[in-house]
């Protein structure tokens, strides 16, 4: 099994500022085995998310700190209290890691494949996310197939609110790697 350095891990440590961020596995090699396949998904297949997201001040100040995001609607409660929204809200792309942190070992956890590409992804934002929000994700299998021998598989989420309020939709794409196993048999099958 692959593992992180010591040196690796120390500096990881080092940058861990919350809660969750010191709770969340961030070596995915450590899981693997738990997480969804490529050749086991079934479209059409709907799951929830391993867990929900409460949103703490913690988690979006992070967030912000470490984007180097400078719009004082996500910063300054004072002055995102005179925009649109109200109050502060979270970056848009604060949802990446809310959905990684989410997807755990269940419904989803293909997304933390070791060795996956990222092709591409499409996101709508529709509510945008508060402090003291509760997210959660139902997602289904979108889509998979084969593309110049890479595998491809496509999941469609709506990630919700505490009110059910529609957060946004993603449409995730990943080319998963074969397995070690599944790869070796490749290369000696194309050697004979």
């Amino acid at each position: 099994m692959v593992r992180l350095s010591k040196e690796a891990e120390n500096l990881i440590k080092k940058f861990q500022k919350t809660e969750k961020q010191k709770e969340f596995q961030y070596d995915f090699f450590v899981d693997q085995s738990k997480y969804e396949k490529w050749e086991d998904v079934e479209i059409g297949t709907e799951g929830f998310g391993e867990r929900e997201f409460v949103v703490k001040k913690e988690d979006i100040d992070a967030y912000v700190e470490c984007t180097q995001e400078e719009n004082p609607v996500f910063k300054d409660e004072e002055s995102a209290k005179k925009t649109p929204w109200g109050g502060r809200i979270a970056p848009p792309m604060f949802i990446t890691p809310v959905v990684f942190w989410i997807a755990g070992t269940g419904s989803g956890s293909w997304i933390r494949t070791p060795g996956a590409i990222n092709p591409g992804q499409k996101i709508e934002f529709y509510e945008p996310i508060r402090e003291g929000d509760v997210i959660k994700i139902k997602s289904q299998a979108y889509d998979k197939y084969l593309k110049r021998g890479k595998r491809y598989l496509t999941y469609y989420s709506e990630i919700t609110n505490q009110r059910n309020e529609l957060v946004a939709k993603w449409w995730g794409t990943l080319i998963l790697p074969y397995s070690k196993d599944e790869e070796e048999h490749r290369i000696e099958g194309a050697k004979k």
